[in-house]
């Protein structure tokens, strides 16, 4: 049962957070001994309490009405999609030990050097185009993901010239984007700069903490041929590489966010994106290795943060990010973006944050399987395939999504992250999206009352030694 709670923060201070109002109001010490039926509490307070609980606090919160899919949300959704991904190949030059799609993890397609099927890429591209120009949604961006995107660069160069030759006769602006290892980089600077092609490069830091992403072949570290592709491009193309080049380092035993911030502001000027290693869809006989290479990001950035001369900008702490989801869903802020939940009437939810097919984006695999996006593993759900065609069964999946929402709903109403979840089914543990129908499943984003006391812990002591954010993320970030 949700209900309202009072929390501390590190300097003691105690708050009352109330899910039902998305209210948190400072408190007196003493309201707390009124809370907890003390004798000796002081009138004052006692009848404070007293007042607030007519009002409608320290009660049981009221369920939250969670709704279902249609087929004319997905329909929607398919004329709006905002971005294709196709998996050029399923073949990678390296061999990251902490690949998502390596030995570590289970439940992705097995890798067989397969190259993605030009006609059917072409056939989806043309599709997409045609339904976006007659709903006259004009932007689409094409990404390119892998393996190595760049082992197959003849299918990117194609997509691009169709693409091109179709924009103008769709009046569809396009944005091109891509993930790589950088490594065949030197080979495609020229067309990448022409194409303005959004680069996001991944890099570790050093050297050492490079070590991972070795070569398939001779296991060599791929440092050395990464960073003298990298400096290639900001040598050559100095304005290209400040507006359309990014970073993204993933976080393991042999590096920490000190080590990536200041090898890569330090050399090319960029804040990176960092991220943990997935704990999702583990292989059994690999969790030793995984647990070995596994490193905290919210521990590493702590101790960064110790470093008075770190680089780490204040909008990139995880704790900022934390507060910002808290003023934008679990306080009155709430209302300032989303007016129209004033009006009368109950807002409908649907349980966890997965995303609706199309809604971000549509993935055509080496399969020529559709696929919702590149993180979720295809034996958990595709939504079509293309061959001459584009098939697309929408009833079908409509009813599968149901099917989950339905499960899920039970155990997101006893969550208290249930009107802001950040979690996809779909990337869950295939044991846990398994047992969804069943007593045992178990979500790993779930926020019972300890878990999301800790949650208010964290957010009020950082609100605390930052007050201003307060107005900052209020003005630029919930008000939009």
């Amino acid at each position: 049962m949700i209900r309202t709670l009072i929390h501390a923060s590190e300097n003691d201070n105690l708050y009352i957070y109330d899910h039902q109002f998305r209210l948190s109001i400072l408190v007196h010490p003493e309201f707390r001994k009124a809370y907890e039926g003390s004798p000796d509490v002081h009138p004052y307070y006692l009848k404070k309490y007293e007042y607030l609980r007519k009002q409608g606090f320290f009660s049981k919160s009221k369920p939250v009405n969670f709704g279902t899919v249609n087929e004319s949300m997905i329909k929607n959704n398919m004329a709006e999609v905002p971005q294709i991904v196709f998996e050029t190949t399923d073949f990678c030059n390296l061999n990251c030990t902490y690949c998502a799609l390596g030995d570590v993890y289970e439940g992705f397609d097995v890798r067989n050097q397969k190259k993605i099927n030009t006609e059917h890429a072409i056939t989806l591209l043309k599709y997409i185009l045609d339904i976006k120009h007659k709903s006259k949604k004009n932007q689409l961006y094409i990404s390119f993901f892998g393996g190595e995107p760049l082992f197959n660069g003849d299918f990117i160069k194609q997509i691009v010239e169709v693409a091109n030759l179709l924009k103008s006769e769709k009046e569809i602006e396009i944005r091109y984007t891509m993930t790589t290892n950088a490594t065949l980089l030197n080979k495609y600077i020229p067309f990448l700069v022409d194409n303005e092609f959004e680069l996001l490069i991944s890099l570790d830091g050093n050297e050492v903490n490079h070590s991972y992403r070795s070569y398939r072949g001779n296991k060599k570290n791929s440092f050395e041929k990464v960073i003298e592709n990298i400096d290639m491009l900001q040598r050559d193309y100095p304005e290209y590489f400040i507006n359309h080049v990014n970073f993204n380092a993933v976080l393991h035993n042999r590096n920490s966010v000190k080590d990536i911030y200041e090898f890569i502001y330090s050399r090319y000027h960029k804040i990176p994106r960092i991220a943990e290693l997935n704990p999702c869809d583990v292989s059994p006989n690999k969790e030793e290795l995984f647990n070995k290479m596994f490193h905290d990001k919210r521990k590493s950035e702590a101790e960064y943060i110790k470093d008075q001369s770190n680089h780490l900008p204040h909008e990139e702490m995880l704790q900022y990010k934390e507060l910002t989801d808290f003023l934008k869903n679990y306080s009155i802020n709430y209302y300032v973006s989303n007016i129209i939940d004033l009006f009368p009437g109950e807002k409908k939810y649907l349980p966890t944050s997965t995303c609706l097919p199309f809604w971000k984006k549509l993935m055509l695999t080496t399969n020529s399987k559709l696929a919702l996006c590149e993180k979720v593993s295809y034996h958990k759900l595709t939504v079509g395939e293309v061959g001459e065609t584009v098939m697309i069964d929408v009833p079908k999946i409509t009813r599968q999504y149901n099917f989950y929402y339905e499960h899920v709903k039970e155990k997101c109403q006893q969550c208290y992250a249930n009107k802001s979840c950040d979690i996809c089914m779909f990337v869950m543990n295939n044991s846990n999206l398994n047992k969804l129908d069943a007593e045992e499943f178990k979500c790993e984003g779930f926020h019972d009352l300890g878990t999301f006391d800790r949650k208010l812990h964290r957010v009020f002591s950082f609100l605390e030694k930052y007050p201003e954010d307060n107005l900052s993320i209020t003005e630029n970030v919930v008000i939009v």
